[in-house]
């Protein structure tokens, strides 16, 4: 599968921790401002783990894709799906919501190709991932030599993020930074931060921690329109020009020759 499934297990289980906690805290608060304004049929979220984010959504119809390690009990109202193979129609989904799975995919282009196939045009995708440029990434070397959660991913430059979605036909809306400082529990707090008055009035630097990217679909569905051939006879539109009759008691026959001497 392109998830294995012992890192899978051990990110799953890090959001349980109270460091964990405290980093989804602050996620699912910004996702609340952010799910809240997009409309649509569907929504889709993709997970490292269990626990729907999703619920601040208008949207009717919200479901999960839950990943191939998950048991029965963890997957209810989800279904199961290989991350390179969605079970979904082109040009389906209006919102899609991938939380930290291009972090922990073997093969993240091919997953983000996927979930662009499945996005509606005009649709958005909702990425969220851990920042390399952060004093997290300045971290990560030292502690992935323990091979805990969530070292053991491949965190993901934003601006290199942007270059594949540009290549994909996606437009960035915008980009939201948050959890700064080491990645202590000591340091943070399992209370999520006020973002009631906007998202745009709270600290957003591009060395937090964790991003939120919102990307738009411009791809559009093209319809085939097939020529409507016309049923005219050919040379239809020209006139025919009748022959001038003779002046009345002249001679037809003679009226070009010369005159006699």
């Amino acid at each position: 599968m392109d998830l294995k499934r012992e890192q899978m297990q051990k990110i799953d289980d890090w959001f349980d921790s109270p460091l964990g906690i405290s980093v989804k805290n602050t996620e699912q608060a910004i996702l609340d401002q952010l799910l809240s304004g997009y409309f649509g049929y569907h929504l889709m979220q993709m997970s490292v783990q269990s626990e729907s984010l999703y619920d601040a959504s208008p949207i009717g119809h919200k479901f999960s894709l839950a990943q191939p390690n998950k048991s029965i009990h963890q997957c209810f109202g989800s279904f199961v799906s290989q991350d390179n193979q969605l079970p979904l129609e082109d040009d389906s989904i209006d919102v899609i919501l991938l939380h930290h799975l291009l972090d922990f995919s073997s093969s993240p282009q091919m997953l983000l190709s996927e979930v662009a196939r499945v996005a509606l045009p005009m649709g958005q995708i909702v990425i969220v991932g851990f920042n390399p440029l952060s004093s997290w990434g300045v971290w990560k070397p030292f502690a992935k030599l323990r091979g805990h959660a969530p070292w053991n991913g491949n965190f993901i430059r934003p601006g290199r993020l942007m270059d594949w979605l540009n290549l994909l036909n996606f437009k960035v809306d915008r980009t939201h930074y948050s959890t700064y400082g080491l990645p202590l529990q000591s340091k943070l707090s399992a209370k999520a931060p006020d973002y009631s008055q906007g998202l745009s009035r709270s600290l957003s630097l591009p060395f937090g921690s964790v991003y939120i990217m919102v990307a738009r679909k411009q791809k559009s569905t093209m319809i085939p329109i097939k020529p409507t051939w016309s049923k005219q006879k050919a040379f239809g539109q020209l006139s025919v020009v009748r022959p001038s009759r003779p002046a009345a008691g002249r001679d037809v026959s003679t009226r070009n020759l010369p005159p006699k001497e």
